[in-house]
């Protein structure tokens, strides 16, 4: 299993298999769009990956600047919007530097991006997390809104941070900041179970590709949450 620098500095493709499979109901841009008025507004996304999130709302949006702090996931992203060319532009950005960026949005949406900050800045938390908000609400428009999307578990049957670094996390963003959180499932949907094991062992390791392959479902369970609040 490679880390996760591995895998955002040399696996955009396998990332992005992954991501293809993951949230196979449409759980997650059915309560997005029920939540919030994306049309013509302005976005800021964090942590765009391979841009997997950012086509769940670009259609309705007026411009999306997408930032990453992999060149390599840049690529694959630049790739997967191309039709969305003409309102998108994607540059590199450290989560822990969106204090040096110097423009405005109706909303900032991350996925799966701030955690691993948070994970990398484990001995501070709170910190890092009193950062990451004030530095997001500076970009904001007035009224906009800040949206946090991160896991509550994969391969699991009821929604557990998957670490106790994120519950300190996600509980803190609720407490000192409150922000509002949703959970729903984002359940992934294989053709196979060995194409099940194959993908997400890769990603999620021995244990999991084991647990996967004795349940013997090609549909895997996983839940995530959604915490936001507008400024």
């Amino acid at each position: 299993m490679p880390s996760m620098t591995e895998i955002y500095n040399r696996h955009a493709f396998e990332y992005d298999e992954l991501v293809s499979h993951e949230d196979y109901s449409g759980n997650l841009p059915r309560k997005l769009h029920a939540i919030f008025n994306f049309n013509n507004k302005s976005v800021i996304e964090f942590g765009v990956g391979t841009g997997r999130l950012t086509k769940l709302y670009i259609q309705q949006v007026k411009q999306v600047s997408c930032f990453d702090r992999s060149v390599h996931m840049l690529d694959k992203a630049k790739a997967n919007l191309e039709p969305f060319k003409g309102k998108t532009t994607l540059d590199i950005c450290d989560n822990n530097y969106i204090n040096r960026l110097d423009l405005k949005a109706d909303f900032i949406i991350e996925g799966w991006s701030f955690g691993h900050t948070i994970m990398e800045n484990a001995d501070e938390v709170f910190k890092t997390t009193d950062k990451l908000v004030s530095d997001c609400a500076l970009l904001l428009e007035k009224n906009g809104t800040i949206i946090i999307i991160e896991t509550l578990g994969t391969d699991m049957e009821k929604p557990i941070p998957p670490a106790k670094t994120l519950e300190v996390f996600y509980n803190y963003l609720e407490e000192k900041h409150n922000f509002k959180r949703i959970i729903i499932e984002t359940d992934y949907k294989f053709t196979t179970v060995h194409e099940a094991v194959r993908v997400l062992g890769f990603f999620f390791g021995e244990e999991t590709a084991k647990s996967i392959s004795e349940k013997n479902n090609t549909i895997v369970k996983e839940f995530t949450g959604i915490w936001y609040r507008k400024f």
